[in-house]
């Protein structure tokens, strides 16, 4: 049996490549490997998957699927504004152009994932970190998956979700909390300028030691949509 709701789905993003600008969905498929066709993409280069860790410029670029539901035929806008399929092979070059180093481009239906499918974070916890630095803050630094309104809006209860079990709408997918987030530098990056703020990131240090946000692993799949009810299940698995 389910617990009271701990809140509902208040945001959805996918990133088709892994550290491009990703699209905001109403509902998407949530399988073994996450959010159908989150980070399925990735830049690579001689030492293997390329991140905003390595080259910030690669969150100048945006990425979607023409087919939303599907999770097909990747589009690239670039910094200028041009849109190139994935398969395009000037995109390629221009991002290699970009970073300053050679690279190709590859995919992988796994996904190319830091710790785990699915970043969650909570709307109580990017108002707390929105007011260390005195104003709001563009969620979008975080590049979460899933972004959970809490019905009590404790900050950071995510962090205590560690073993759990999370449901995600009525008879929807199931999601076990498996890890903290540990914050990096493409947190200080604005997601549209990409102009730094280290005080993003020295505020994480300072107040929560680097971590914000959980990382969950799919226990059962199913489809998930923007304002499901997000029920703590315990730490067994639902039947």
């Amino acid at each position: 049996m389910t617990e009271a709701p701990a809140g509902l789905v208040a945001d959805l993003w996918r990133f088709p490549v892994k550290s491009f600008g990703g699209e905001q969905l109403r509902r998407a498929f949530l399988g073994p490997f996450g959010l159908l066709g989150d980070r399925r993409h990735a830049v690579v280069d001689e030492s293997g998957a390329l991140s905003a860790r390595r080259a910030g410029a690669l969150l100048g670029y945006r990425a979607r699927y023409e087919d939303v539901e599907a999770a097909e035929r990747a589009v690239v806008r670039t910094p200028a504004g041009d849109e190139r399929a994935w398969d395009d092979p000037l995109l390629a070059e221009e991002v290699g152009g970009t970073v300053g180093r050679p690279v190709a481009l590859a995919a992988s239906h796994m996904g190319i994932h830091d710790a785990a499918p699915v970043h969650l974070v909570t709307t109580a916890s990017l108002a707390a970190a929105a007011e260390w630095l005195g104003g709001e803050i563009d969620r979008r630094r975080f590049r979460a998956n899933v972004i959970v309104e809490l019905e009590e809006p404790e900050p950071f209860a995510e962090a205590g979700w560690l073993g759990e079990t999370l449901a995600l709408g009525d008879d929807g997918p199931l999601i076990r909390v498996v890890s903290p987030t540990e914050r990096c530098v493409v947190t200080t990056y604005d997601p549209d300028t990409l102009e730094r703020d280290k005080r993003v990131l020295q505020a994480l240090a300072r107040e929560r030691e680097n971590l914000f946000g959980v990382y969950a692993a799919v226990v059962r799949p199913g489809w998930l949509k923007v304002g499901a009810t997000v029920r703590l299940a315990g730490s067994g698995v639902l039947t």
